[in-house]
């Protein structure tokens, strides 16, 4: 209740200044049209919609709707999904970044990139990676909210990915010191290792540069902060080098051991490439390493990720790791749980039960478990209008996920939302965060 209590504080005693900076951005609504089976979303009530076309002219987001959809209202949520039906975004094309980049200063300055920050900040640099394959508008959605001249940025493009991706990215790249693509770049196989090889690369790319960044955080194009970048250094200096990653075991370890327990080998057809378990199984891990499941996503300390790319272990654990299904799912987790693996000591570990620990990288909502009023999209929820809500009360990092085509008005607010959190600083309690109990003291 208290995030919800300072936005509404925020919106009172900013009302004019936030009509206008929500007005200056221009978020054109879509007409959805999504897969029935997919589409989790309540019936729109005409008579509960209004006159949407005359109150949001030319698909604009007020602030004042952008406040009710974080208050949960129920009426706005039903408006908004009558707004989304009378209009078209506005989308920006491959094509369209690549002349939008030619000029950076403008480019910087329209996307609305900050150069801002305090010297808290300035001393905590945090390294970032965004694996993407198409969908550009997104990937540099995300990258300009989570922008500061002093952090440093790996943009892995798939090596399968369109050439307009990649001149995109690099027209978007050329405008930053420090955002960079990636120097080897994989053909991202769905569930393959290909995936965590890309994450690799990045991390050695940044160990490389010169920012002496504290922590890494991996990131899907599709997710978003929940947290400002000032909000994100005031935790970690909490967290003072302990990693930050998901850890399972007992039954739901078991319910996938398939997945490297035996070898798997990757297949083409075409353009389609498949997964197949062969009926071969693998010899144990090395240095007698207990598998432990957990995210593809995480927060590693610096020590960590140095770790990984030199320790005779780790690197020995992600060469068995290579005809493996969707190793990425338990390659960290693995490494740092100690409670399994005490002998490889590795930096930031946690050597407590992995299944009862915090875990605030991302938050995603699961199908049978988490409400969801967006739609379903591989068991994971597709944030939408009816979500935000929820979400400013979350303590986690970032969320997985929106889609910029999907509810449009839940990501523009969404920016609008972290943007307010970062121009005026708000009170943000670290209660939370200093009582849990994987810190190190």
């Amino acid at each position: 209740m208290k995030s919800l209590v300072r936005l509404k504080t925020y919106y009172i005693a900013s009302a004019v200044v936030l009509l206008v900076y929500f007005l200056l951005r221009t978020a054109m609504i879509t007409n959805i049209t999504t897969d029935p089976d997919e589409q989790l979303v309540p019936r729109v009530d005409e008579d509960d919609a209004g006159s949407l076309e005359e109150e949001y002219p030319q698909g604009k987001i007020p602030s004042e709707s952008c406040r009710k959809l974080f208050e949960g209202d129920q009426k706005e949520i039903r408006r908004m999904k009558k707004h989304m039906s009378q209009f078209t975004p506005k989308v920006i094309t491959d094509q369209e970044f690549v002349m939008l980049t030619k000029d950076c200063e403008i480019f910087q300055k329209e996307h609305r990139y900050s150069m801002t920050v305090n010297e808290e900040e300035k001393n905590f640099p945090i390294a970032f990676s965004i694996l993407l394959y198409k969908d550009v508008v997104q990937a540099e959605r995300l990258l300009r909210t989570i922008y500061r001249p002093h952090n440093v940025y790996c943009l892995h493009v798939d090596a399968k990915s369109q050439p307009s991706v990649l001149r995109a990215v690099e027209g978007i790249a050329r405008c930053f010191h420090n955002v960079f693509i990636a120097t080897r770049l994989e053909e991202v196989i769905y569930a393959g290792y290909s995936r965590l090889q890309a994450e690799i690369n990045c991390m050695n790319d940044t160990l490389h540069r010169k920012e002496e960044w504290k922590y890494y955080i991996n990131l899907a194009s599709q997710a978003f902060p929940l947290r400002t970048n000032r909000e994100m250094v005031q935790i970690l200096k909490l967290y003072n080098g302990a990693n930050d990653i998901e850890g399972i075991t007992g039954a739901r370890l078991q319910s996938v051991s398939q997945r490297f327990n035996f070898h798997w080998k990757l297949t083409r057809n075409g353009a389609i490439y498949k997964l197949e378990r062969s009926k071969i199984k693998k010899n144990p891990p090395p240095y007698n390493i207990t598998i432990v499941r957990g995210s593809a996503y995480g927060i590693f300390s610096r020590n960590f990720v140095e770790f990984i790319l030199h320790n005779p272990a780790a690197r020995a654990l992600l060469s068995w790791s290579r005809d493996t299904y969707s190793p990425d799912e338990f390659y960290w987790a693995t490494l740092h749980h100690l409670m399994y693996n005490p002998h490889l000591k590795t930096p930031g570990g946690y050597a407590g039960v992995p299944d009862k620990k915090a875990w605030l990288a991302v938050y995603a909502a699961w199908g049978g478990v988490d409400p969801c009023a967006g739609r379903w999209m591989r068991a994971v929820c597709v944030m939408g209008v009816g979500d935000l809500h929820r979400l400013i009360e979350r303590k986690e990092f970032f969320v997985n996920k929106f889609l910029y085509d999907f509810e449009p008005p839940a990501l523009d607010c969404a920016e609008e939302w972290i943007r307010a959190k970062a121009t005026f600083a708000f009170p943000f309690d670290l209660n939370y965060y200093r009582a849990l109990p994987f810190l190190k003291k």
